[in-house]
């Protein structure tokens, strides 16, 4: 019985002293276990370890060890920053002697350690940290952005030297300085993209990311950047008349960009608003008569260019055009009967009056209207009145173009009886 107990205690003091030891000789790593497994001191952890690294894959090699006693390896890894390690594998033969981690991220530094374990899962100490970092696909060696395009932009670049790429990511730049994925190219030669539906004259940067099957990003590409086509600049020298009968012309120096290909006229009843498509132009024209069916009649017009992609410029105007009006009424400053003649005299009140036209009408119920027309100077002289009759008078003026005024408040004479 003595004996027995002798025994016992001296098994646990060698498991207290081995675990001490175990304990000094890891003090530098810290480990997350379920539970703290017991220490071997007679097996030890695989040795000469050698390591290969890929993007997203750390390999390892090593010595088999000939210790029987040996029923496998763990094998633990931490990232720099962490505190402690964790178990990442169990290896259930002493005979294997290599091991992989996948799916790391690419270009980071993880650290490793190694300890065998007995049948009984007791474990030998660790080996000292192995640090080892995981490589980087390269960036795309070259893009370009091509711009002067109609709202679009062309990216293009060389299809990556990898050929474990196996796609790209196009980002741009949004309007506050971030980076927005703008397509997926899942084909490694595939290399060209057109952004569309920009606007006119806007410029935007990009880069690209080459990406392997894991998903996994290269180093960014240089950022580019390109302008899509501007707009035609604005027409000049947008006139339109206003003196001219029935009708307002139009004119507009001709656009120097020879890519413009049409004009693109508009009409409306109001300055601001409700503009209406009126007319489109061909390039070499740069004149356009709107015919108007009234006299005095406004209307605000804007115009447009727009080239061979239907880039449109930004407007002129509006302007205003007007057709002639009507002369201005003469003015009656003298009606009187002189002898046996009516008298009538009247002031122009238009510089435009080439000729008068006089109206006369008797005082009977069915009388007709007389008209005298070309009256050349502002007076009339009309002998053809009787005495005790009344006669009513009306004066208009006529310009050039044959466009009469409205008449004059009606007056009357008499000539008495005798």
């Amino acid at each position: 019985m003595l004996f027995l107990f002798k025994n016992t205690f001296f098994k646990l003091l060698i498991l207290v002293i081995a675990a001490f030891f175990s304990a000094c000789s890891s003090s530098s790593s810290n480990f997350s276990f379920g539970s703290t497994p017991s220490i071997n001191p007679n097996i030890t952890p695989p040795s000469d370890i050698r390591v290969l690294s890929d993007v997203n894959t750390i390999a390892f090699e090593w010595n088999l060890i000939q210790n029987p006693e040996i029923a496998g390896y763990y094998i633990y890894r931490k990232k720099p920053n962490e505190t402690s390690f964790s178990k990442i594998a169990t290896l259930d033969s002493r005979f294997t002697t290599h091991y992989a981690d996948n799916k790391l991220e690419s270009n980071t530094e993880y650290l490793y350690q190694f300890a065998s374990f007995d049948a009984q899962k007791n474990i030998s100490q660790f080996s000292s940290p192995i640090s080892a970092k995981t490589q980087f696909i390269t960036a795309v060696s070259y893009i370009e952005a091509i711009g002067n395009y109609p709202r679009k932009i062309k990216i293009i670049w060389n299809p990556h030297q990898d050929t474990r790429v196996i796609g790209y990511i196009i980002e741009k730049k949004d309007s506050k300085g971030n980076w927005d994925k703008l397509a997926d190219i899942n084909n490694r030669l595939l290399v060209e993209y057109l952004d569309t539906k920009l606007e006119d004259n806007a410029t935007h940067e990009y880069r690209i990311f080459a990406y392997n099957v894991n998903k996994t990003l290269s180093l960014p590409s240089q950022i580019v950047s390109a302008t899509t086509k501007p707009k035609p600049t604005p027409i000049s020298n947008f006139t339109a008349s206003n003196n001219i009968p029935k009708q307002i012309t139009l004119k507009w120096d001709l656009h120097q960009n020879p890519e413009v290909t049409q004009y693109n006229l508009f009409r409306s009843n109001f300055e601001s608003n409700f503009f209406s498509k009126l007319a489109t132009i061909p390039n070499n024209t740069n004149t356009y008569q709107d015919i108007i069916d009234d006299n005095g009649k406004q209307y605000y017009y804007k115009i447009t260019a727009s080239d061979k992609d239907g880039i449109e410029s930004l407007e002129t105007g509006p302007i205003i055009g007007t057709t002639l009006g009507l002369p201005n009424t003469p003015l009656i400053t003298y009606a009187q009967i002189e002898g046996n003649s009516a008298v009538i005299r009247w002031n122009p009140q238009d510089n435009r009056a080439v000729e008068y036209i006089v109206y006369k009408k008797d005082s009977s119920f069915f009388g007709e209207t007389l008209r005298y027309n070309k009256v050349l100077t502002p007076e009339f002289i009309d002998n053809e009145v009787r005495a005790g009759e009344k006669y009513y008078y009306r004066i208009s003026a006529v310009d050039e173009n044959g466009l009469e005024s409205k008449q004059t408040e009606e007056i009357m004479l008499f000539l008495p009886a005798k």
